[in-house]
């Protein structure tokens, strides 16, 4: 398959354990690419914000009097203070808590208190906030620190085509779940793209996918994946409907939207799984799953889900968590939940990369694509002798 890398390890361990390169990887990375910020669902009122890290760079996400949506570094030009935490609504402008200055939902500046006395002369035209750049895929809401970086169209040339007949933008949210995995963002998404260990991780949880027929591809900097499902199998039942215009033995296509945003995509559910990177061995992955409106009404019926593991879950929202554990006792790599299964696998390769004695040896063609990814993310880091660089890139 043309483009497809011979299996082997391209990333030396540093870059999953030295804090210094997980530095790099913000600055060079995170802080050059363009970052999934959340859904068109969030921002819909005037004054609906939501705060974003995009690498070192603060970004806000606001939606402006004519329910646009904007991004603006999220700094006042007075002092560089943060202005804004979290999500909410901000009414119709933006007001900086340490000296009041105070801006519209256009990024334009408004008033600054004494502005006669302290300020002559000041020109506000001149300092509104820091535009950064927004584009939307379907429902999905992307920025970019660099307000002339390339169009997101570009970014994702090649990718979108692959993708199902979904459409997201017509589904409701039904469930979001945020996990903390105590290891490094690239194992966590070196794990979901690994086909190889479909086979003996999750032979009950994702059991009804025809593994040895998986095939994967890469589409430019990004990754998509289709794993068919077992002859006589489909995904169709009685709480989450076949959404509209699916065949309900289509399977399972995945995307990696490079560099750390999934989407997935079945019969009856379409699902983000976004990546965050916390510490060199911390990851908090935040997953948003989408299905028919009518299964809004099913899922409320439900009985509550049973209690999910306290050293896992941070947060659940929504009407239903799809990854949970009925027992908590129970070993993560005997519950047959696959979440669980993962976060258990990817924490135990982060603790065998601190072994002196630690090292890779020879990889399926299942796990080809781990080199591809691999090579995307160095692609972005410096070389030793440039400017900034802190650690060797390779």
């Amino acid at each position: 398959m043309d483009g497809v890398p011979e299996p082997r390890q391209a990333m030396p361990t540093a870059g999953y354990t030295s804090p210094e390169w997980f530095d790099q990887e913000q600055e060079f990375l995170f802080g050059q690419t363009w970052t999934f910020a959340g859904m068109t669902e969030d921002l819909t009122e005037p004054g609906d914000y939501l705060c974003i890290e995009a690498g070192r760079y603060p970004v806000v996400l606001i939606c402006d009097r004519n329910r646009k949506l904007r991004a603006f570094h999220n700094i006042c030009r007075h002092r560089g203070a943060k202005l804004l935490d979290g999500s909410g609504n901000t009414g119709l402008g933006l007001r900086c808590f340490y000296h009041n200055w105070a801006y519209d939902l256009a990024g334009n500046l408004k008033s600054v208190p004494q502005e006669k006395e302290q300020f002559p002369g000041l020109d506000k035209e001149c300092l509104g906030l820091h535009p950064a750049k927004l584009a939307t895929w379907k429902n999905l809401v992307f920025v970019h620190p660099d307000p002339d970086s390339e169009p997101l169209d570009d970014w994702f040339a090649g990718v979108a085509e692959t993708l199902g007949p979904h459409q997201p933008e017509k589904l409701a949210e039904v469930s979001r779940t945020k996990y903390r995995v105590r290891a490094n963002w690239k194992i966590v998404i070196e794990n979901f793209i690994d086909g190889y260990h479909f086979f003996y991780l999750h032979p009950v949880s994702i059991g009804d996918g025809d593994f040895y027929k998986q095939h994967w591809e890469p589409r430019g900097r990004h990754w998509t994946f289709h794993r068919p499902l077992k002859e006589g199998v489909t995904y169709a039942n009685k709480t989450l409907p076949v959404i509209d215009g699916v065949d309900p033995t289509y399977g399972v296509t995945s995307s990696i939207m490079f560099p750390n945003l999934a989407v997935f995509e079945t019969a009856t559910y379409w699902m983000t799984f976004h990546v965050l990177p916390v510490a060199a061995d911390e990851s908090i992955v935040d997953i948003r799953t989408l299905a028919m409106p009518e299964a809004v009404d099913r899922l409320k019926a439900l009985p509550p889900a049973e209690g999910v593991s306290p050293d896992y879950i941070i947060s659940s929202e929504g009407l239903y968590s799809f990854d949970r554990v009925a027992d908590p006792t129970v070993h993560p790599t005997e519950s047959d939940d696959v979440m669980m299964e993962d976060i258990y696998a990817c924490e135990a390769v982060q603790k065998g990369m601190n072994s002196p004695l630690y090292e890779v040896g020879p990889m399926s063609k299942y796990e080809s694509s781990l080199t591809f990814f691999q090579q995307q993310v160095l692609d972005y880091m410096p070389p030793v002798d440039a400017p900034g660089a802190k650690v060797r890139a390779v």
